[in-house]
């Protein structure tokens, strides 16, 4: 019969139960041992009947060799040890999230607990502690990855039940935010705000010439536009849908410039080592996108200018092929794209303000403050304003089905692939 003995320390009370299983090959008594702790909120008989159930399950798993190795193994060394499997298995974008979830939500309230003392109550405990401070896709997020590591324990044979199966994520008292995008008007007012050129006023401020002699230069004013290669990054993640880190992927050998289309069949992601190209999102990610017609002299236009810009730079041209890059050739940095564009919504709707008139005349609006990421939700949300069915929107943007289309759109929508390029090009020789 099982041994059940009461401890008593800082956590509380618990109970260790420990069981006799025969004697070894040198003579040694064979025990196995598991705690358990009692609900708070059942009472003194309650306890009582459910320790006594749990230590009769727990002494005939053991006889009849079904112990597993949960009880003794600690969470955060499991989690190690998940985590070095599924490093073979998913891309290091991917890895990395896993690794950084683990590292900054998971572990931190976990790391105490054995991997067999975690159960449903505990996990949805977990998700209260975060559904006032993370977004719901977050949590979300963590769940699949708990989920995940939970169901390969069972696979290995170190737990029997996954404690996430059951656990609900709680409602948030906060209001849940919706995806942020620009409004048909607004699309149509940040690509005119493309073309606009601003004043900025420099400070004086001292520089070092070439000699290494300091000098001053007084306060000044400069006018400024928008990059041209910058004017096409924005250009195809509002028309066709891409990613950031598809678009930054993107080779000329990608744009066919007869039949106006562009390739995605790579993306790039940081890893440790630096900057790598790796396989999309997902298969359905690697797709052909129409590149509206509006748009492809302003890719033609930056092709000229890329081609001067090599030549000039001769054997000194460290580009490989790539569309978006820095002075010298070489892949644009990954953060340039984001900080451009939040630097241009604020320099534009600085404009507006000074110039009310002016942009009541042509049109323009203030724009909201997006992430750069909110221009593919922009696409979409102009595509479904022309009617394109939701299966074409899918293709556009790479999903795996509709139902992540539905699932990630539905509340933002109001109410072939070429066809819907085609469409969207109407709208923007009207509009734009």
């Amino acid at each position: 019969m099982a041994s059940i003995v009461e401890v008593k320390n800082k956590k509380g009370i618990s109970y260790k139960i420990t069981v006799s299983n025969g004697i070894d090959i040198r003579g040694k008594k064979i025990t196995k041992s598991t705690t358990f702790k009692p609900d708070p909120n059942q009472t003194p008989k309650q306890q009582e009947k459910v320790l006594s159930k749990f230590a009769y399950e727990f002494e005939e798993k053991v006889k009849n060799s079904k112990c597993l190795n949960g009880e003794k193994l600690f969470f955060e060394g499991f989690m190690q040890e998940w985590l070095d499997d599924i490093k073979l298995r998913v891309t290091s974008n991917t890895y990395e999230s896993y690794r950084m979830h683990f590292k900054n939500h998971i572990v931190p309230f976990f790391k105490n607990y054995k991997l067999g003392e975690v159960d449903t109550r505990l996990v949805e405990k977990f998700y209260a502690s975060m559904v006032n401070d993370y977004s719901h896709a977050t949590i979300v997020k963590i769940k699949n990855i708990l989920n995940g590591m939970f169901k390969k324990a069972i696979s290995w044979s170190i737990l029997e039940t996954n404690p996430c199966s059951n656990a609900t994520i709680p409602k948030s008292n906060k209001k849940r935010e919706g995806i942020k995008f620009f409004t048909q008007t607004q699309a149509v007012s940040f690509l005119r705000s493309l073309d606009i050129t601003y004043e900025a006023t420099y400070r004086g401020h001292q520089r070092i010439d070439d000699t290494g002699k300091p000098y001053f230069v007084g306060t000044y004013t400069e006018k400024r536009t928008v990059p041209l290669q910058l004017k096409v990054f924005f250009n195809i993640a509002l028309c066709c849908g891409l990613r950031r880190n598809e678009l930054l992927a993107l080779n000329w050998e990608d744009i066919d410039f007869e039949e106006r289309t562009v390739k995605v069949t790579k993306a790039i992601a940081k890893t440790k080592s630096g900057i790598e190209y790796k396989e999309p999102k997902t298969k359905s990610s690697i797709r052909t996108v129409v590149i509206p017609t509006e748009v492809m002299p302003l890719i033609r236009q930056y092709r000229s200018e890329y081609n001067m810009l090599m030549l000039s730079f001769g054997t000194a041209w460290k580009g490989e092929g790539n569309i978006f890059i820095q002075s010298d050739g070489k892949l644009m940095g990954i953060s340039t794209p984001y900080q451009h564009f939040k630097d241009h919504i604020k320099k534009f709707n600085k404009w507006i303000k000074q110039n009310e008139d002016l942009a009541k005349f042509q049109g323009l609006e203030s724009l909201p403050d997006i992430p750069l990421h909110g221009l593919r939700h922009s696409c979409a949300s102009i595509l479904n304003y022309l009617g394109i069915s939701y299966s074409e929107i899918s293709k556009v943007l790479g999903h795996a089905n509709i139902g992540t289309t539905l699932n990630i759109y539905m509340h933002s929508f109001d109410g072939g692939n070429r066809v819907a390029s085609d469409k969207l090009n109407d709208f923007l020789v009207v509009n734009a």
